[in-house]
């Protein structure tokens, strides 16, 4: 199956002029904001060239290719490739912003890239490798926006007054999420200029949101990417209506990443639906998150996360299926007591079986004359 890397090799020499920009282009893009330009990229809207960025970037960081646990390991790969291709290397950066508050379970951080075909594309950062993130990407089941999607929707708003002409949100994970509710939340006269918005692989939203008046106005300018093995893009709702399922390489939360689906063409791979396991994870958390009001749904969530923690697990990479286990363990002896629902109980047990599915996906996808379905 071809991939990012291949579409590099064949699209890499090909202007923006000659190909428009397209969803594969999206996804290498909203990557480019998984760097810390702190210092590097102003906050202002003064476009800093791509190469040079990503220079000084790679420079600070001792020419490092970790981005964090949870980042892909092509992430950068791809990145030093970019400014050596006719198709990317004219980009310009600006209008960088970072903030990280894990007392108030926020994470948020923007980039604002300048397209060569004059349209500039707001790029919000998905989640990183620790709980207090992940708890913030399910958070976004409770009513009302998490600081972070405010943060969004502001930042957005300031962008569209510095930079004139056509604009393109996006991001991946949480980003995905944030890229869409900063688009509904935006005023008309910023919505019009608004051409494509692009949620890979994130959290969705909950009725009331989808029915709201700013989303309806924009959803038919969404594209929701989800790879086939998606666990992040099925938190909460989505609509079916702008989402796609593609073919990923792999299996579990490493299906997330998106330089591992399939690519042909300026296009990614599409696949007719989401896995038995997703589908199974996704029906558990309608299930629970359906029969519960918001403040049911708060205490679920702090209590879901609590006993993450208790395993020992600090981030996600931290989780394997000893501390899943220990974790409903633990939320087994606290639902005897009745000092935890049963809904905490029912996903933690999604959580491990879709652990060892994973796991033995990944195995058989290495024997020879085995394929998964």
């Amino acid at each position: 199956m071809d991939t990012i890397f291949d579409y590099l090799d064949w699209r890499g020499d090909v202007p923006f002029s000659v190909s428009p920009f397209n969803e594969v282009d999206n996804y290498i893009v909203c990557k480019i904001g998984c760097c810390d330009f702190d210092g590097i990229v102003p906050e202002d809207a003064a476009g800093v060239p791509l190469g040079a960025a990503l220079a000084d970037y790679f420079k600070r960081t001792g020419n490092s290719d970790y981005f964090g646990a949870l980042a892909s390991q092509s992430l950068g790969p791809v990145l030093r490739r970019l400014p050596e291709t006719v198709r990317f290397r004219d980009m310009r950066l600006c209008s960088f912003v970072r903030r990280a508050l894990p007392e108030q379970t926020e994470q948020f951080s923007a980039l604002t890239v300048l397209l060569p075909d004059g349209t500039a594309y707001v790029s919000y950062r998905g989640t990183d490798d620790t709980l207090y993130a992940w708890k913030e990407d399910c958070m976004m089941a409770l009513s009302g926006a998490v600081p972070a999607q405010r943060d969004a929707a502001d930042y957005l708003r300031t962008v569209a007054v510095a930079l004139p002409g056509a604009l393109r949100v996006g991001g991946h994970s949480k980003g995905g999420n944030l890229a869409v509710y900063a688009a509904a939340q935006a005023d008309a006269s910023i919505q019009s200029r608004i051409t494509d918005i692009y949620n890979n692989d994130g959290p969705g939203f909950d009725e009331g949101f989808l029915a709201s008046p700013g989303y309806l106005a924009i959803r038919d300018k969404i594209l929701t990417l989800l790879p086939q093995f998606s666990i992040v893009g099925t938190l909460l709702l989505q609509d079916s209506s702008n989402c796609a399922v593609v073919r990923s390489n792999r299996f579990g939360i490493p299906a997330h990443d998106g330089f591992n689906w399939g690519v042909r063409g300026t296009a990614f791979l599409r696949s007719d639906a989401l896995s038995r396991s997703s589908r199974a994870f996704d029906a558990t958390m309608e299930q629970v998150l359906g029969e519960m009001d918001m403040a049911q749904r708060r205490e679920f969530i702090d209590t879901l996360f609590r006993l993450l923690s208790a395993s020992g697990a600090v981030t996600l990479s931290d989780i394997n299926e000893r501390r899943l286990r220990k974790s409903l363990s633990i939320a087994r002896g606290m639902a005897k007591e009745k000092t935890v629902s049963r809904f905490v109980v029912d996903v933690l047990e999604q959580m491990v079986k879709e652990y060892i599915a994973a796991s033995a996906r990944q195995l058989r996808q290495h024997l020879p004359g085995r394929r998964e379905k």
